[in-house]
């Protein structure tokens, strides 16, 4: 669909405000993304999340840098 003719004002995310991921960098733009996985391993990270009272895409956030740090990239 055509930007120009679209009749409605796209909303701002509120998540894009200034933070600091766990690594410590400041940035200015959070993306949002979809992904897919095994329901059960769904079911244990929201389970982990719950428990360690983090939300389930911060969650997911620490373990992709946790990885990226153990494999040096």
């Amino acid at each position: 669909m055509n930007g120009k003719n679209f009749p409605f004002r796209k909303r701002e995310n509120p998540m894009d405000t200034p933070v600091t991921n766990a690594t410590g960098v400041t940035g200015s733009a959070r993306e949002k993304y979809t992904a897919t996985m095994d329901r059960e391993l769904r079911k244990r990270v929201k389970i982990a999340s719950v428990k360690k009272g983090i939300v389930f895409s911060q969650f997911i956030e620490e373990a992709v840098l946790e990885k990226l740090d153990k494999e040096g990239l």
